[in-house]
């Protein structure tokens, strides 16, 4: 049976690409993406069990690609780890109640070393099998 499934959507390739490293080091089975619309469309063939989302994309930004995740059932209970360069200005905007009824399971600021980012996805969806 596969580990949980991974989707990290970052327009960063070189962030993408060490976050991506990363997990699949660990064992993960992951996707990496740089444009939320891609992820969307893929969904029902992704099915991910966490998405790692970065809040300032060109195009559709992080907050944008959540509302329309949120507004489709079958993602709708997606759970999300937020990994921004926004710091406190994104603690303000989605402050603890909010994230838990977005699905939020954490946020973190960037730089973001890869041990604590192995760290959290392992908290949120179990170790890799």
């Amino acid at each position: 049976m596969p580990g949980p499934r991974i989707v990290v959507l970052d327009d960063d390739a070189d962030v993408r690409g060490a976050w991506v490293d990363a997990l699949q080091a660990a064992g993960y089975t992951v996707d990496g993406f740089g444009l939320g619309a891609e992820v969307l469309s893929r969904l029902p063939d992704l099915a991910p069990d966490l998405i790692l989302l970065d809040m300032i994309m060109p195009g559709m930004d992080g907050y944008e690609f959540l509302a329309r995740l949120r507004a489709n059932p079958a993602s709708s209970r997606v759970p999300l780890l937020i990994i921004s360069g926004m710091g406190e200005s994104l603690s303000m905007a989605i402050d603890s109640r909010a994230a838990a009824a977005l699905g939020v399971a954490a946020i973190l600021t960037k730089p973001l070393d890869l041990d604590v980012l192995v760290q959290h996805v392992e908290q949120i969806v179990g170790p890799p099998a």
